[in-house]
Parts: structure tokens; sequence; C-alpha cells
């Protein structure tokens, strides 16, 4: 029978938790501000007892600022003038000459002979514009078609080695900076062909 008792009693005690939890349950959200400004007129629409709600003060009076505290004044400050110096950049002389004109061959016309029938020369007549350079066994001219302006004509370098008498061709055409002339030809012919 106790124990019956028991069971009643803490049935009871969470009924009354239960009910005790439940209150009014909250309003909905509100999904907008409520109805406009009140009108004098609306006022009779109102149930006695209810006056109309008074508008909320925006916290300034029409036609005033707020003041604030003044601003401290700081001085303009003027930073001494920088100066910059430019590292001097040294650049390196080379120390190599270009190779000089040939003095003992080949000539110009042994220069032209050697580029008779290779491919990518032209056909037209050649003529030497600058050289033969020599340096040891090798030689290097610019060579253009015959009757063109230099400034104007298409220059073709040609690197050579041999005698004059016996000349092979290295390289012939626009850029004769090949591997073979920037690691077998001497200095003054890589100046002539390679620029450096």
């Amino acid at each position: 029978m106790l124990r019956d008792v028991r069971y009643r009693l803490l049935a009871l005690a969470g009924l009354l938790m239960l009910l005790t939890a439940c209150g009014k349950p909250p309003d909905p959200p509100l999904s907008g501000p409520p109805g406009g400004p009140v009108s004098a007129g609306s006022a009779s629409a109102l149930p006695s007892g209810f006056t109309a709600p008074q508008p909320v003060p925006t916290g300034l009076p029409p036609g005033a600022l707020p003041t604030l505290p003044p601003l401290p004044y700081v001085p303009p400050t003027t930073l001494p003038p920088v100066t910059t110096t430019t590292p001097q950049t040294t650049t390196p002389a080379s120390t190599v000459s270009p190779a000089p004109k040939c003095g003992g061959g080949p000539t110009t016309a042994q220069m032209l002979a050697v580029l008779e029938g290779l491919p990518g020369i032209p056909e037209q007549k050649l003529a030497v514009a600058e050289g033969p350079f020599c340096s040891g066994s090798w030689q290097f001219a610019t060579v253009q078609i015959a009757g063109e302006d230099s400034k104007d004509a298409e220059q073709i370098f040609v690197v050579t080695t041999g005698t004059p008498t016996a000349l092979k061709v290295i390289e012939a055409g626009t850029d004769v900076c090949s591997v073979e002339v920037q690691t077998k030809a001497p200095a003054g012919i890589r100046v002539r062909a390679c620029g450096a």
C-alpha cells in the first residue's frame, strides 16, 4: 500500500510540474511596425479609458546640434627631406675587343664564294657589307643583297673557319650565335657574332 501511495505522489508531482511550466505562450514576432501614427480623429475609435500613444522623442529638439568637446590643435610636422643615393652600378667593360679586319685574307670574294648554294641564303647577287674580320683561323662577315641600302637590307652574318682557300662555314644566317660559336670560336669572333 505504501508503494501505491509513493507512485501516486510521484505522478501528482510530475503533473503539477507540467502544469506550472505551462504559461501564456509567447507572442509571435512582429512582421512590421505597428500601424501608422494615430490621428486625432481616430482617438474616438479607441475604447473608453484608452489614449493614443505619444510619439517617441528623438533626443534632439528640432534645429539643435549636439555640441562636442573641441579637439586640441596639433600643428603639422615637416619631416626633413630624404636624400636617396643611387647605388653606383658599374657595367663590366668588355675586356675582349672585337676581331679586327683580316690582313692576310680571306677576301670578300672568298667569303661570298663559300656561301653559294647553301640552303637559306638568297640566290640574288650578294655583297659583303662589313668584314671579313679574323681571329686565329676563324672569320666573321656581314653580307647583304648587292645594291640594297645597308640600313634597309636584311643582313646575313657568316662565321667561317679554315684557311682563306679552304673556308668551312660554321654558321650563316640572321643569328649565328650557336653553341659551337659560343664554345669554340675565339673571343673576338664571339664578340662579333654574339655581342659578348
